[in-house]
């Protein structure tokens, strides 16, 4: 069990014959007859033509991710939030499958808890990201792929030496404590609803593992935990406690490759040759399907 606010924290080839593709936590993904491994029909909502398709031995390139962690809000009784944040993923592949990401976030959305919806502003995610990740591992090819993306620590107004294992503050006092983004408020600023901000200091780390489930398509699940300390806040309903805890069966990931690579997706709107943020979250839609916040997920069995 963890303390915090609950409007908060409440704040994953060639071959003789193709295998089978892993199982999908996100539904059915429909792969045409005779494709090749590492060259199945691209995710939901259309896309490039089977025969446009040419398998990639690695992962280099842009992908879009979507995280979808839940958390667990008991106040009386259990409440379902789930985090969904959006990333640019760039990857750089060396031989040995070792994996340099750099991480944007490109949105960040909390569903509501009993109707209040917090946000995050964009000062808070301008300070945090871009992330660069050198833990990544990946091995296999096509559908035999496999895939780890080693521990992704998110900061927000806090600054440690060791970002997983430096023990995580207990009193506002704390001199790692600091305004990351710049709004002349201890820590980092939380919009809850109309009502208020809320000024704390979070440490959240997610390993993201799976495996390849179509072209240009990675998926799995999402082991993320959250500590979070609430420094101050600017009416005392935001200060108020509840008790969390993290809810990892819910908790999942979708990738998509959307550089256009190989015939896969491409995201580059105005063919400047970088993609943007502005130009990928309108494809949130489209590459993928929403998990909706479900309270009896929450119960203890």
């Amino acid at each position: 069990m963890r303390c915090g606010a609950a409007m908060i924290l409440a704040l994953s080839v060639m071959a003789c014959e193709a295998p089978s593709a892993p199982e999908s936590a996100f539904g059915d993904q429909a792969q045409p007859s005779g494709a090749e491994a590492g060259a199945e029909a691209p995710a939901q909502g259309g896309g490039p033509a089977l025969e446009e398709l040419t398998p990639l031995p690695r992962l280099d390139g842009q992908w879009l991710h979507l995280s979808e962690v839940s958390t667990c809000v008991d106040l009386g009784s259990s409440i379902e939030q789930l985090n969904r944040s959006l990333y640019l993923v760039s990857v750089t592949q060396r031989p040995n499958g070792g994996l340099i990401e750099r991480w944007e976030a490109c949105e960040i959305e909390l569903t509501p808890v009993i109707s209040i919806q917090a946000s995050v502003p964009e000062a808070l995610r301008a300070s945090v990201y871009p992330i660069e990740l050198h833990q990544g591992q990946a091995t296999g090819l096509g559908l035999e792929r496999r895939y780890s993306s080693g521990a992704l620590v998110e900061l927000w107004g806090l600054s440690l030496e060791e970002s997983v294992t430096e023990p995580f503050p207990t009193e506002p006092s704390d001199e790692r404590i600091f305004d990351s983004d710049a709004d002349g408020q201890p820590g980092a600023t939380l919009m809850i609803g109309s009502a208020c901000e809320a000024y704390l200091a979070q440490r959240r780390v997610t390993h993201y593992i799976g495996a390849q489930v179509g072209f240009g398509r990675l998926e799995g699940e999402a082991i993320s935990s959250t500590e979070q300390l609430i420094i101050d806040a600017s009416s005392p309903i935001c200060k108020t406690p509840y008790q969390t805890r993290d809810n990892p069966a819910r908790s999942r990931w979708v990738r998509v490759r959307v550089d256009g690579q190989g015939g896969a997706y491409d995201l580059d709107l105005d063919g400047d040759g970088t993609l943007r943020c502005d130009e990928l979250t309108s494809a949130r839609a489209e590459l993928f399907e929403l998990l909706e916040p479900d309270d009896e997920r929450c119960r203890v069995q």
